[in-house]
């Protein structure tokens, strides 16, 4: 080598040594070159030599490696054993919210984390109007013959398996938010799952709901959507009742109910309430706090005409007493009866009494949150929610994933005395009066709202842990989607001896609600996760282990919010060894470690670029002919979502490109990311629907068990496709919210564009 060359290579040599010992955002400006990133993977060298958490024994994950030992001691100290233990104290008896075993059981978690260790626990109330059975008067449904004699009453709680009654924890049967009020009619339409679409094909037949009592099945979509649409068509009163058909498929070939099988029995009654708006409706868009203004009774936005539930039993002798032409044969349910449409009752001059009591008034409920502070950004919350409150024990909803949360506590507090601390805080939240319309989080992401949607950044729901045990169902928006596969990798499989050694293999390999795809964006208003991405655009996640959607077509579980849906179906039937509990539980918490640790957040952007294409092509596939008709086109949100896809690679690639990350810069990218799913909200809302705030996800018009994508958009598109005459207005309205569509996908695009290059 002569010294010429040998002087040339030396002077690379020496330009790569600064390219790399410069900060960050200068290195982020030079964009070095791939073969350079290879060498210096962002973080490696920092996590690598130092970092420590207080204890030679956790180092900071670096790298492709989230979790770090921090995650191998969560999954080694978290015991199923606990967890059942857990779920025995809690469905000792009935907690519904607004009574004081809510209080109890709130009293009981803020006294049990702060002996767990967590950093701070407080007890959070607030007053909000919830709605009661009134117990002097419970709700009822009777049958009168021409005599005015009562020839039929309807139940007010389930036969108790054992014959020990029930105590003053269980509430009779109620659907919460239903007016009072007294309906004797000698009509009753039956209308099938309550449908929109149902009831427009009842009146397809001739018969009118205008006036009438109907009579509906529970599932298939949200209970309140049901009587929501009721209104629509003008209905004076709602019953709906669990027919056997989705609720004890093998009732009419001698199956066995519970407690020898999951199904429900024949007095099984299903609570629930019938809000279709989220949080206390007396406060919409702010918190019940002291001083708050209420809004009168007659402005709130909740249901105006009587609602009540029946056991299948009782339902019987409703259905049995209708006259009309028989119900279409996809219609019929299992009750081994002759299914009629009505109008009339069959038996001349008999008539049907509706009489519904309940009681609305203001009450407190509790939030309990806890906190471990971070050691590095305390001001970034990694948050971790389930709601306690139930309508009756609860072994399922909410409690299965109440015990697991307790458990999670414990684990994490291990790891505290342990000299483990994360970089950002963990908050963990048991939230009150869940049942009723997340009212607990609503109210506090409300009076919250400034902080949180600068500071949170990610919310980690499980509403119940167990449904069935085939396999996991997870929804999430997409920036999560990367740490959820990578924490199922690291979770070990719940049964081993079904041939899986890690919960990957075991998710990834049998059918699920989404399948083909892993998860789905079906954020909707299913849980408490509602008020983080629905206000302020937090990522969020919702898992649950489930059924086999390739078998089974369940809407909701068979002793769903029922007296059966006790510690015994849990312990004897579901998940006698807590086994999935367990492996929900280690995933919850290798999740938060992730994202609570990594140095930059394990967030991957292809991920929202799949979604947007996925919204696109479902836009253009339902509604592509319509807009072309009107002269409207989606090119622009095509174009916009093509740009954002350059950016998000560029963005990714840099990130790929650093060599050492200062704590600042990493501030700035992490910043960025947060950032990017808070740019889809409107403070406008939808047109049609201004409570929805979020114009990427959001609830299906007709069922807020399902989504939609752009949901403000296909709001404006039904309504415009659905319309009578010029519809100059509503077709505006679609190209109103087209626009909006672009903007806030333009806002992200600029979001995470380079800082320095406006």
């Amino acid at each position: 080598m002569n010294s010429r060359l040998g002087a040339a290579i030396a002077a690379v040599i020496g330009i790569l040594g600064l390219i790399c010992a410069f900060d960050g955002s200068t290195l982020w400006s030079l964009s070095p070159p791939a073969a350079l990133a290879d060498s210096c993977p962002y973080g490696k060298s920092k996590g690598a030599e130092g970092g420590l958490y207080g204890s030679n024994r956790f180092h900071k994950p670096f790298g492709d490696d989230y979790f770090g030992e921090a995650g191998e001691e969560l999954i080694q100290e978290m015991k199923a054993l606990n967890i059942e233990n857990y779920l025995r104290y809690l469905t000792s008896q009935g907690h519904m919210a607004g009574t004081k075993q809510d209080l109890e059981q709130a009293e009981y978690l803020q006294k049990l984390w702060l002996e767990q260790g967590l950093d701070q626990v407080k007890l959070q109330p607030y007053e909000v109007q919830l709605s009661h059975p009134n117990l002097e008067k419970p709700n009822k449904v009777y049958l009168i013959d021409e005599e005015g004699e009562v020839k039929f009453t309807s139940t007010i709680i389930e036969e108790p398996i054992d014959e020990v009654e029930y105590d003053d924890s269980i509430p009779p049967a109620f659907l919460a938010f239903s007016p009072a009020g007294t309906i004797i009619t000698d009509e009753l339409v039956y209308v099938n799952y309550g449908r929109y679409e149902d009831f427009q094909q009842v009146e397809s037949m001739g018969i009118k709901i205008k006036d009438r009592v109907v009579i509906a099945k529970f599932g298939k979509i949200f209970r309140g959507d049901k009587v929501q649409n009721a209104q629509r068509f003008n209905a004076s009163g709602v019953i709906l009742y669990t027919d056997p058909q989705d609720y004890h498929p093998e009732s009419d070939t001698g199956g066995a109910a519970y407690p020898n099988s999951f199904w429900l029995p024949g007095s099984g009654i299903q609570r629930g309430s019938i809000i279709w708006h989220d949080g206390d409706p007396t406060t919409p868009y702010y918190p019940s706090v002291d001083g708050a203004y209420r809004v009168p009774e007659e402005e709130t936005d909740t249901p105006r005409i009587p609602a009540h539930t029946l056991s299948y039993n009782d339902a019987r002798k409703l259905l049995v007493n209708m006259g009309g032409s028989e119900a279409p044969e996809s219609w019929r349910g299992r009750l081994n009866i002759t299914y009629r449409m009505g109008p009339k009752l069959a038996r001349t001059g008999w008539k049907l009494k509706l009489e519904v009591n309940n009681i609305k008034r203001v009450v407190p409920t509790y939030n309990v949150i806890g906190m471990i502070r971070g050691s590095e950004e305390p001001d970034r919350y990694v948050m971790l929610g389930n709601h306690r409150d139930s309508w009756t024990f609860g072994s399922c909803d909410p409690s299965s994933a109440t015990a697991v949360q307790i458990e999670l506590v414990r684990s994490f507090g291990q790891l505290l005395e342990k000299g483990w601390r994360p970089r950002r805080s963990l908050v963990f939240a048991s939230w009150g009066a869940g049942e009723y319309g997340f009212f607990g989080p609503w109210e506090w992401v409300e009076e919250y709202l400034k902080v949180f949607e600068m500071r949170t950044v990610a919310y980690l729901n499980v509403d119940l842990a167990i449904v069935y045990t085939y396999n996991l169902q997870i929804s999430a928006t997409p920036l999560l989607h990367k740490i959820i596969r990578e924490a199922t990798k690291k979770t070990p499989a719940p049964d081993k001896s079904l041939g899986y050694n890690t919960l990957w293999d075991h998710w990834t390999d049998r059918f699920r609600a989404s399948s083909p795809a892993l998860m789905d964006y079906n954020m909707a208003s299913t849980s408490e996760h509602s008020p983080f991405y629905q206000r302020i655009g937090v990522p969020a996640s919702y898992m649950v282990w489930e059924i086999n959607f390739d078998e089974l077509d369940w809407s909701d579980y068979p002793l769903y919010h029922t007296t059966f849906e006790d510690f015994n179906a849990m312990k004897n039937i579901l998940d006698p060894e807590f086994r999935y509990h367990l492996s929900l539980g280690q995933l919850w918490g290798l999740m938060a470690i992730g994202l609570a640790d990594a140095e930059i957040l394990p967030m991957d952007l292809e991920d929202e670029i799949t979604m947007l294409r996925r919204m696109l092509e479902g836009l253009q596939e339902e509604y592509g002919q319509a807009l072309k008709e009107r002269g409207l086109s989606l090119t622009h949100v095509e174009r916009t979502i093509d740009g954002f896809a350059d950016v998000a690679r560029d963005f990714s690639s840099r990130i790929r490109k650093i060599c050492d990350l200062p704590s600042l810069l990493a501030r700035q990218l992490n910043d960025q990311i947060i950032a990017l799913e808070k740019c889809y909200i409107d403070a406008e809302g939808s047109t049609y629907r201004p409570h929805m705030k979020n114009k990427m996800f959001g609830t299906d018009n007709f069922n807020q068990y399902s989504s939609w994508l752009a949901p403000a958009v296909r709001d404006a598109l039904w309504q415009a496709t659905h319309c009578q005459g010029p519809c100059h207005f509503q077709w505006q309205m679609v190209e109103k919210e087209i626009a909006a569509l672009q903007y806030i996908i333009n806002s992200a695009l600029l979001t995470i564009k380079d800082i320095q290059n406006l």
